[in-house]
């Protein structure tokens, strides 16, 4: 097992008891710093120190070229930001290599046209009469 790992597994040790996050929490974590293992081994990285801005930007262009969607790509980012912080407050590292580097933006999607009907159906809604509501009368 190499330092990369050793890092990881006591990151995620301090997650899971300092911290006490739940273990779908921890899973995810893992996941997420296990492709960032893998991108730092296929380099040459043998430990921490030599990763910079730049691996965690070549990181994260593949991870996007790979299909990664944006808000994905932001949750990955996010948790590496994390354990490089982790890293830091453990004297590993004199800073945080991926802090400067952002997700690309999600795309926004435009909110959907109300219908004519339900519109009307809205409009009729007595709201005087809270029986009606809490039923779901008021959306048939």
């Amino acid at each position: 097992m190499t330092d990369l790992h050793t890092d990881v597994e006591r990151y995620l040790r301090y997650l899971s008891v300092e911290r006490q996050l739940s273990p779908i929490t921890l899973l995810n974590y893992q996941r997420q710093l296990e492709a960032i293992i893998n991108f730092a081994s296929e380099n040459g990285l043998q430990s921490w120190q030599q990763c910079d801005a730049a691996m965690v930007r070549n990181f994260a262009v593949r991870s996007r070229r790979k299909g990664l969607g944006a808000a994905s790509l932001a949750l990955r980012l996010s948790a590496l930001r994390s354990f490089f912080d982790w890293l830091v407050s453990q004297n590993e590292l004199k800073a945080n290599p991926a802090k400067g580097v952002s997700a690309p933006k999600a795309p926004r999607h435009l909110p959907k046209n109300i219908d004519v009907d339900d519109m009307n159906r809205l409009l009729d809604i007595d709201i005087n009469d809270p029986l009606a509501c809490a039923t779901g009368q008021c959306w048939k």
